[in-house]
């Protein structure tokens, strides 16, 4: 039987960060794969997990609970077929609604063949002071469905925060099977193992109510082969993706001094320079800049509730070629 785990969490709460610490740190005798969900086209998260050693799968380009359905099983069966995993974690976008895989998960299909273990949920403390997060359906579902809530980034917390998460938790009905309070997704790979139990969604609907009344069809922009742009519209977030050739290459000091400046509440790339390609990976105001490993494009993606004036940031782009 194969071990499954949901790494759930809102926009920019360090999920991928987590998975990296768990593969970097899991015993050496398992093998272990990845199946990761973006919101964007563009495909981001697998990069970043890149140099790890496991087995990865990506599906970009919506939510596995819908518009992504038939590519998570395709993508989810190809990683059981070909590399025979120990243990699979799945990260869903953080937009996406985590009921509907767990549904598919535990379903006759699979019945034989996995092993559903803990669903983990990686939040910011900071959020319980926003209504906008906390008035948000697949925000609260992430947490009310999870066996382990992660209060994550809790460096940049002050002691009020963390007393609002502990407070919070404190009233969720049934109670967690573990609370973390981390930073820099650190935690015990032991917390994988925890038993789950039967979680009900407080809004089981309301992904799919709200991918029928308010998402926009995908669209996508080819200037050419080598430039590709990506823009679409679901649950109240807009999203703007390109796709970039190998032959592109871009002015890294500029680069990153525009990139800083970007008004959206997610902004992801991996960018291929003259001397070093880079990934930049920001949430709000929190940003990290590292290293990529032979990526095979440059791939931006920007996320924001508001309007993306996607020509504006294309322009902006191709100005910063070197």
């Amino acid at each position: 039987m194969i071990a499954v785990n949901l790494v759930t969490g809102f926009l920019g709460t360090g999920k991928t960060t987590l998975i990296r610490h768990l593969l970097t740190h899991h015993p050496g005798s398992e093998r272990w794969a990845v199946l990761v969900n973006e919101f964007g086209e563009a495909g981001m998260d697998a990069l970043l997990l890149d140099d790890t050693g496991v087995a990865i799968e990506e599906v970009a380009g919506g939510c596995l609970c819908c518009v992504a359905a038939p590519a998570f099983s395709v993508g989810f069966n190809r990683l059981i077929r070909q590399h025979r995993p120990d243990r699979i974690l799945i990260e869903p976008s953080g937009l996406g609604h985590p009921a509907q895989i767990l549904e598919q998960l535990r379903s006759p299909l699979y019945r034989q063949v996995l092993t559903i273990q803990a669903t983990l949920c990686v939040m910011d403390a900071r959020h319980l002071a926003s209504t906008r997060h906390r008035e948000h359906p697949n925000f609260i579902d992430h947490i009310h469905l999870a066996d382990v809530l992660i209060a994550n980034k809790a460096d940049c917390y002050s002691a009020e925060d963390e007393q609002a998460f502990l407070g919070f938790a404190a009233t969720l009905q049934p109670p967690k099977s573990k609370l973390i309070v981390t930073h820099h997704g650190q935690v015990d790979a032991a917390l994988l193992s925890i038993g789950t139990r039967i979680r009900q969604a407080s809004f089981p609907e309301a992904h799919a109510f709200l991918l029928a009344h308010s998402a926009e069809p995908r669209q996508v922009k080819t200037a050419s082969q080598d430039w590709v742009q990506f823009e679409g519209r679901a649950d109240a977030y807009c999203r703007a993706g390109w796709l970039i050739g190998s032959n592109q290459r871009f002015s890294r000091a500029a680069l990153l001094a525009w990139l800083d400046g970007l008004p959206f509440e997610r902004v992801k790339g991996v960018f291929l320079c003259r001397d070093q390609a880079f990934i930049y990976n920001r949430a709000g105001t929190e940003c990290a800049v590292g290293p990529a490993h032979n990526p095979d494009a440059s791939r931006l993606q920007v996320i924001d509730p508001h309007p993306i004036d996607q020509g504006e940031i294309d322009n902006a782009l191709r100005s910063l070629l070197d």
